[in-house]
């Protein structure tokens, strides 16, 4: 098993990598912005990899809906990529073996191996970011399904006939607890153009009410989803991370516990898995896709 490896997470905004060795990074990490084009991701990935010293092995991580082989993209919210080949196209571009994960996946992969999730199984994490990510961790390995899809637990129906989802659903976790929901839900209570979490911030400053409003609106959801992956999956712990959870911090993580003991109330089992912060942050994607690729055999289909 190769003991470094380079760690590559490719997001809407920003690619970013850095070196992975057995305890996690090793060395900076080196951030380019986003393309617009397709083609030119391909580009910006490859010579962003071509900047650091040769690794015996590649893991990148993509905010998409992967093949259950890990070859190629089937959907991507934010990258108009659907279909492409992109493990074949990196591997052409570098010349190394590369493994490519779904990016809330990778996350998941890294918080179990050096984060909040080390020793749990199964592990749970969502990542709330623009939009929920999920990963389910289970002795010792991603649950990817027969299809491929496992693990995609922003769109766990929470509530059902509610707004629209990106994928097509209705009621998604991700409509109503990820940040883009947060700023849908508060222009329409505001009546005001909000396109950016800082504007949103603003904007909540001087509107306690509806900022105590949202966040526990967010919180049900994210409740309601544990409670639907726990009759399942039953997780030893659930982690929580993403973008918009570093933001809140603590206050979103006061609400859930308060909404958690609200939701067990009258259920014969009390029973219920610890919510915890990630605490890799935003570099769990590089990590995690860095280890996935020292690795062998770290997909299950059940």
């Amino acid at each position: 098993m190769p003991v470094q490896s380079l760690g590559i997470d490719i997001g809407g905004t920003s690619i970013k990598a850095g070196i992975v060795g057995p305890r996690g990074l090793e060395g900076e990490i080196r951030q380019v912005p986003t393309p617009s084009h397709p083609d030119a991701i391909i580009d910006t990935t490859l010579a962003l990899a071509k900047s650091f010293p040769v690794q015996p092995t590649v893991g990148v991580a993509v905010a998409a809906f992967l093949d259950p082989a890990r070859t190629h993209v089937e959907f991507s919210p934010n990258i108009a990529w659907d279909g492409r080949p992109l493990r074949h196209e990196l591997e052409e571009g570098l010349q190394l073996p590369v493994v490519l994960e779904n990016d809330a996946n990778a996350a998941g992969y890294g918080e179990y191996v050096l984060g909040a999730g080390q020793q749990a199984s199964p592990m749970v994490m969502l990542t709330l970011g623009t939009g929920v990510g999920g990963a389910v961790i289970l002795d010792g390995k991603l649950l990817a399904g027969a299809r491929g899809v496992a693990g995609e637990l922003g769109h766990i129906v929470v509530n059902p006939g509610g707004a629209v989802c990106g994928c097509g659903q209705r009621g998604c976790v991700e409509t109503v607890s990820s940040g883009t929901a947060l700023m849908t839900m508060a222009r329409q209570a505001l009546g005001i153009e909000i396109n950016s979490t800082h504007a949103l911030k603003q904007a909540l400053v001087d509107a306690p009410e509806l900022r105590k409003t949202l966040l526990n609106t967010m919180a049900e959801g994210i409740i309601g989803a544990l409670l639907q992956i726990q009759a399942v999956v039953d997780p030893a712990l659930s982690v929580i991370g993403g973008g918009v959870t570093e933001r809140l911090g603590a206050e979103l993580f006061d609400a859930l516990d308060r909404l958690k003991d609200d939701a067990l109330d009258g259920r014969r089992s009390v029973a219920f898995p610890p919510i915890v912060p990630a605490e890799l942050g935003n570099s769990a994607g590089i990590i995690g896709a860095g280890l996935l690729a020292q690795r062998h055999d770290v997909h299950s289909a059940h």
